[in-house]
C-alpha cells in the first residue's frame, strides 16, 4: 500500500498532523456557504481548533493546501511521523512542569544525588545547543549523540533494573496530551502508522503509551532528534519559519484530533 502522504509533528512546536476525507456532505457544506457568501471557504476556517490563541500559522494558505491534499489522499495514503516529549506528552499540568523521559530517570529514587548532579552538568552544558533555533539538525546531531552517549554511560553505572522501569514510570508526573485516547485509538481503528521519533529514553516513552493503554500494533519507537525549546516565545517567529504550524502552550491534541476527523 503506498503511504506517501506523511504528516509531521514537530516538537514543542508541534506542528499538526494530516487531514481527513472530506467526503460528499463537506463538500456540499463548502460549496453552499461559498455561494452564500460569494468568497472562498476554506477549511481551516470551518474548523475552531484553528482558531484557538495558542495555534499560530505563518502560511494559511500552504497549511489548505497540505491539508486539502491530505484529505484527498485519505487515510490510505497517510502515516505520522511525530516527537514525543513536549509533543505528545506534556509540557506542565497545572501549572507544574512535567519531566521528559530522560527527566523521569534523573529524578527517580534509585539515582544518587552525585549522578543526579553530573547529570544535570551535562543538561546544562548539551541543552543550549539542542533548542538553539539557529543550529541545523545535522550541526546538533553529534552534540546529542555525545550528550546522550554520557547520560547514558552514568544512568547504566547507576544499574537500575529494567524491571523497575515499570514503577518508575508510574510514580513520575510524566503524562500524554490531553486528546491522547481518540488520537492513538483513530489512528488504530483505521491502521495508520505512527512513527515516534525521539532522542529521549524509548524505553521510557514506551512505557509511558504503554501504561496509557494506547501502545497499539501502528506504533512504532525509533530513536532519533527532535528539538523542542520551553521558550517557543522568544522564537516563535523563527520557528514559524520552519513549521507548518506552531502550537505554543497547548496541552492537547485537538488541532491533530479537529484534522484527523475530516479524513476517518
Amino acid at each position: 500500500m503506498d503511504r506517501a502522504a506523511v504528516a509531521r509533528v514537530g516538537a514543542v512546536a508541534s506542528a499538526s498532523v494530516c487531514a481527513l476525507v472530506a467526503g460528499v456532505v463537506l463538500a456540499q457544506y463548502i460549496v453552499t456557504l461559498r455561494r452564500k457568501t460569494g468568497r472562498k471557504t476554506k477549511i481551516i476556517e470551518m474548523m475552531p481548533e484553528f482558531q484557538r490563541s495558542s495555534v499560530h500559522i505563518k502560511n494559511p494558505g500552504k497549511v489548505e493546501e497540505i491539508i486539502c491534499g491530505l484529505i484527498k489522499g485519505g487515510a490510505a495514503k497517510l502515516q505520522i511521523i511525530t516527537d514525543f516529549d513536549m509533543t505528545l506528552s506534556r509540557f506542565s499540568y497545572k501549572g507544574n512542569r512535567c519531566p521528559t523521559s530522560h527527566n523521569v530517570i534523573d529524578n527517580c529514587k534509585l539515582v544518587t544525588d552525585e549522578c543526579r548532579r553530573k547529570l544535570l552538568q551535562l543538561r546544562e552544558q548539551y541543552y543550549a545547543i539542542e533548542i538553539d533555533p539557529e543550529l541545523s539538525m545535522e550541526e546538533k546531531y553529534p552534540y546529542m549523540v555525545e550528550w546522550y552517549t554520557k547520560s547514558h554511560g552514568l544512568l547504566v553505572e547507576q544499574g537500575i533494573p529494567k524491571a523497575k522501569l515499570k514503577e518508575i514510570v508510574a510514580e513520575s508526573d510524566i503524562m500524554l496530551k490531553e486528546g491522547y485516547e481518540n488520537f492513538f485509538d483513530k489512528l488504530q481503528e483505521h491502521s495508520i502508522p505512527l512513527f515516534i521519533f525521539s532522542a529521549g529514553i524509548g524505553d521510557v516513552l514506551e512505557e509511558v503509551i504503554r501504561q496509557a493503554g494506547v501502545y497499539h500494533s501502528n506504533v512504532k519507537v525509533v530513536s532519533n532528534f527532535m528539538d523542542f525549546d520551553e521558550n517557543v516565545d522568544e522564537h516563535l517567529e523563527k520557528y514559524m519559519n520552519s513549521y507548518d504550524i506552531v502550537l505554543v502552550k497547548d496541552e492537547s491534541l485537538e488541532v491533530a484530533n479537529s484534522i484527523l476527523q475530516k479524513i476517518l
